[in-house]
């Protein structure tokens, strides 16, 4: 069976559910395309939440074989990284994580903009500062030109499963609103309410927005009958169609068949975070919040 995409927050929620023992890696993940994106994901949430440490660098000469096994990484090792990468797979990581570190901060080498040129020439540096310069130590040309390959063959991976990304929330949204649709239902100065309707004109959801202070705040209601985590479909149509505000600038609270959450668009990697650390909901329901007189 095909392994549905997950975004990042979705992968490394699994991952602690993996690593507490709650569940087991879903079969095919670390052969889908997207693998090697999951699997970067998870170690460098591993390195700096789990574990405490500063970066890959800090974290080179800490991880061990019984580490791995004990923080259920073994088997994503196993899977992705020594296919990809080889027993040096650790000295890649840290050298790419350098290089992806520099590339991203706009003070260095300004001249060079295209994001695929930063990333190869920040390699360079980073190679040199981390393992030596082949220039002055030959025998680090094999290495540099193997590191350097998977520079090349990470990044098509990575374009790979970010079109893997696109396409399913294009088939996502097509299904979602095949049958759907939003209308406007009221309109205040502060505060504008839809309601989403089937072709049969029954509604199936409400989504209030206040235009409060410091920032938005939307109320997305779906019906039950709407299928599971179909509420970012809605919140990815009033983005697109109706709100003008930056990511990150509107809260939205999530009702569908229960609390589900409270969220926000991240500015720096476009997907929904929570607002939440943890879960918050603990089985509230909508009728929870009903005077006992009236249930």
């Amino acid at each position: 069976m095909e392994t549905e995409y997950l975004d990042e927050e979705q992968v490394i929620s699994l991952y602690n559910k993996v690593r507490t023992g709650k569940k087991t890696w879903p079969t095919g993940i670390w052969s889908s395309p997207a693998a090697l994106q999951y699997a970067v994901t998870v170690f460098d949430y591993w390195i700096h939440n789990v574990m405490g440490w500063k970066g890959w660098p800090d974290a080179r000469g800490k991880i061990t074989p019984a580490l791995l096994e004990e923080h259920r990484l073994a088997d994503l090792v196993e899977s992705v990284f020594v296919p990809e990468f080889g027993d040096d797979w650790l000295d890649f990581e840290v050298v790419l994580n350098e290089s992806m570190r520099l590339s991203e901060d706009e003070g260095w080498a300004p001249d060079v903009s295209d994001r695929q040129e930063r990333v190869e020439a920040a390699f360079e540096h980073a190679f040199e500062k981390l393992i030596g310069s082949p220039k002055q130590q030959p025998k680090l040309l094999p290495t540099y030109h193997r590191f350097r390959n998977h520079l090349l063959r990470m990044w098509s991976a990575f374009q790979e499963a970010q079109a893997e990304h696109d396409k399913a929330e294009r088939e996502s949204a097509e299904r979602f609103w095949a049958s759907l649709r939003l209308v406007r239902s009221s309109r205040g100065h502060a505060a504008e309410a839809w309601s989403i309707v089937n072709v049969d004109d029954e509604r199936r959801g409400e989504v209030v927005m206040v235009w409060g202070e410091p920032h938005p705040y939307c109320v997305v209601v779906l019906d039950d009958d709407i299928e599971a985590g179909s509420w970012e479909q809605v919140i990815y149509r009033l983005e697109q169609e109706i709100l003008v505000e930056e990511p990150g600038v509107v809260s939205y609270a999530v009702w569908h068949k229960g609390f589900v959450g409270e969220y926000y668009r991240c500015a720096d990697c476009g997907e929904l975070h929570s607002q939440f650390d943890e879960d918050t909901s603990n089985g509230l329901r909508l009728d929870d919040l009903e005077p006992p007189e009236e249930r």
